[in-house]
């Protein structure tokens, strides 16, 4: 059964289109003799779409509940299955315990099996060419096998088994952690997910399930054995559905995933959750974000929606949609960028989920001097929709679009598989898109002004403008009704109390008591080096060499720095962090700030002396022993950069080790890093480690260097002008 080849393929429509719009190669050679054409563009005529069956792919029930669909396509030697797991996401996170099913999603594969280890896995599928992924997103989880046809009877068990009997190995979990907490220093890189993020929180509130994000304290929670939990509870074969297509015997293949599945049974009192409702109140609020490092601005505005696709209005409010913001020939589009030029990219939606209600969403990234005019015209383009019909030009154009593109829902097996396989999950009937097809072909002006009218509540939308304030020609007043705005904190809690409310924000009472006994050991480990007189230091200027270079880095409490170190000099006034190299300077993202000026926490006398800030987060971490030594063990969260792991020895408190885990920009590589203090000084009533180890570890192997300090001077009152890139070099 050769389906495949019945299908429409984009990258073959797609190539004929760019042929049949090519101008002929003498126009290209000479643009001002462009011959013209000798027929009548406007008299072409076009068939009519054909009808179009999609394959049917066979359907089984195994006896757990677990829903499975094959397709067979011989065209290429390959086999393909996708699964989708229900009962799980983030939206059921306990709040204290944010990123769990995300992080479950990952070490379920990376973690290993019970019967195979992280390499053995990994190196059976990259002999064999096999993948096998599993995820968990929002409101449900996905796994992914792809394997030539040849192997399948290898590569099956070994997805089966990832599925069901994940190990989730120590090391990986650790990793997944490390991971997790670097993409929350990286989350206020990107100005678009900074709007992202934030709209959710406004129009959903911080406490929604489905607006929360994990922060570091909530990553620190997360233990191998909720993951382990987290897994036997929730990923069962009744809340499983598994598509599988390519080059197979259906009837084999359903006796393989029988053996493969079939004795794979949940708790007897197992009852899948509920996704929790996801509610908002209307309302209307203009927010801003300021970030400093942009040219233009991103703008988001819209409210909750009210339907779902069980809708009888969910086709009109589809052709709505198109006419608002259809590609090209959208209101928006025409309107917003060509017309007015205020913006390149300009977009809107009313969302609808098959179980809940989406929103009304609308965008737009503008030039910064016309944040005010972009966010105007796109609401003017909204309020339209309710009061001018669209024309039958607009009407025709929107149902042309939506049924031109029809075929293309089942251009892929993968397609056919996976629409039949969402329709079961969510209950919603086999043929559910043919009948949105009719319904969008009986569409009329006055359902789509019924909609509009109905759904669309641009005066109640929120609007969340993520900048550059002192680029814009207009404030953000202007866009209000009683003039208030309200600028959001994106700030990184390091700690607990200083999350932005929240359920589960609270410390724990176990988390209160490692904080009180990291804090005795840290004002014990400052007294062992000098006590009071960390108090006394306002600055410090230190030269050091690490593999034959040398930097110069000079700090004034609490947080200004300028380092100096082959040929790159990079300042921070505390607000801005900007770097300059070979002539050409610019300004440091928030993420590469918080790990340049996360450095100093790093720093002994710079950790002494700030002990007492407020930003800083202490937790007592049990005992250890490295070679024969006993040491009392510190968490280190500063406000800023990458948290560590202090090494106290037992005896004396002094600090003699550091262990931190980060990440390599280039490759993306998990770094493990050890720092070895030895050679203390002593230096204006302080002591401090003159030379530091330090052992860089991957999967690759480790590296090991040394850092020595060659000068100290502290208190050396430095100039203001040093901590900007137009002022005089440190001295």
């Amino acid at each position: 059964m050769m389906h495949s080849r019945l299908f429409f393929r984009r990258g073959l429509l797609a190539a004929i289109a760019l042929l049949l719009l090519a101008p002929p190669a003498a126009a290209q050679q000479a643009p001002d003799d462009i011959p013209t054409a000798d027929y009548d563009v406007e008299a072409l005529t076009y068939p009519d779409l054909r009808s179009f069956e999609p394959p049917e792919p066979t359907r089984l029930e195994l006896d757990n509940g677990m829903v499975i669909f094959l397709l067979e396509d011989r065209e290429l030697p390959q086999v393909t299955a996708a699964a989708r797991i229900g009962g799980v996401g983030a939206v059921y996170d306990p709040s204290e315990k944010r990123g769990l099913a995300s992080m479950t999603g990952t070490v379920m594969r990376s973690g290993g099996t019970a019967s195979l280890s992280p390499d053995s896995l990994n190196t059976i599928l990259e002999n064999l060419g096999a993948t096998v992924e599993t995820s968990i997103g929002q409101t449900s989880g996905s796994a992914f096998m792809s394997t030539l046809a040849d192997n399948v009877d290898t590569v099956l068990p070994l997805f089966a088994e990832v599925l069901r009997r994940p190990a989730f190995a120590k090391a990986k979990v650790q990793q997944a952690k490390s991971q997790q907490k670097s993409a929350i220093s990286r989350r206020n890189d990107n100005a678009r997910s900074i709007a992202s993020r934030e709209f959710n929180q406004i129009l959903y509130g911080e406490d929604s399930p489905y607006a929360r994000t994990p922060e570091y304290f909530t990553i620190d929670r997360i233990t191998r054995q909720d993951l382990v939990d987290y897994h036997d509870r929730a990923v069962q074969p009744s809340n499983t559905y598994l598509s599988v297509w390519g080059d197979f015997d259906a009837d084999a293949m359903a006796q393989a995933l029988r053996a493969q599945f079939g004795d794979w049974a949940a708790p007897d009192d197992y009852t899948p959750p509920t996704p929790p409702e996801r509610t908002a109140d209307r309302g209307s609020s203009v927010n801003f974000v300021q970030k400093a490092d942009v040219n233009q601005s991103t703008i988001y505005m819209g409210h909750p929606g009210e339907i779902t696709r069980r809708s009888d209005d969910y086709a009109a409010v589809t052709i709505m949609n198109e006419v608002l913001s259809g590609g090209f020939s959208g209101r928006l589009f025409q309107t917003v960028r060509k017309e007015k030029g205020l913006a390149y990219s300009v977009f809107g939606n009313y969302s609808t989920g098959y179980q809940q209600p989406g929103r009304f969403f609308a965008g737009v990234f503008s030039q910064s001097a016309r944040t005010v005019e972009a966010a105007t015209a796109v609401m003017e383009e909204v309020h339209g929709m309710k009061t001018d019909p669209p024309t039958a030009e607009e009407l025709s154009l929107a149902k042309e679009s939506y049924l031109n593109s029809f075929v293309f829902n089942f251009d892929t097996e993968q397609e056919v598989l996976s629409r039949r396989m969402t329709y079961a999950y969510h209950d919603y009937p086999t043929d559910f898109l043919q009948q949105t097809r009719t319904a969008i072909e009986n569409v009329s002006t006055n359902d789509v002004v019924s909609v509009a009218q109905n759904y669309l509540h641009p005066d109640e939308a929120h609007i969340l403008v993520v900048g550059r304030r002192q680029d814009f020609s207009d404030s953000l007043a202007a866009l209000t009704k009683n003039g208030s705005v309200h600028e959001v904190d994106i700030s990184i809690p390091r700690r607990p109390e200083d999350a932005r409310g929240g359920e589960g924000a609270a410390p724990t009472a176990a988390e209160k008591a490692a904080s009180a006994t990291a804090q005795e050991l840290m004002a014990d480990a400052k007294d062992a080096l000098g006590g009071a007189a960390f108090d006394d230091i306002q600055s410090m200027r230190v030269e050091s060499t690490q593999q034959g270079r040398t930097s110069t880095l000079l700090v004034a409490l609490p947080n200004k720095m300028r380092v100096e170190r082959g040929g790159i000099t990079i300042t921070s006034n505390g607000s801005t962090v900007m770097v300059r190299r070979g002539g050409q300077t610019q300004t440091l993202p928030s993420s590469m700030k918080g790990r340049i000026t996360g450095q100093l926490w790093r720093s002994m006398p710079y950790l002494m002396a700030n002990l007492d800030h407020e930003g800083l987060s202490l937790e007592a971490r049990g005992d250890t022993t490295v070679s024969d030594t006993s040491y009392r063990r510190v968490r280190i969260s500063p406000p800023t950069g990458t948290a560590y792991t202090l090494h106290l020895n037992a005896e004396t408190l002094r600090p003699e080790r550091m262990t931190l885990t980060q990440r390599n920009p280039r490759s993306g590589a998990t770094v493990e890093v050890t720092q070895v203090f030895r050679n203390y000084q002593e230096v204006s009533g302080v002591r401090v480690p003159f030379t530091t180890n330090i052992t860089q570890s991957t999967s690759q192997g480790s590296r090991e260097t040394t850092s020595n300090i060659q000068a100290l001077t502290l208190n050396v009152d430095p100039k203001p002008s040093r901590f900007s890139l137009e002022g005089a070099g440190a001295q």
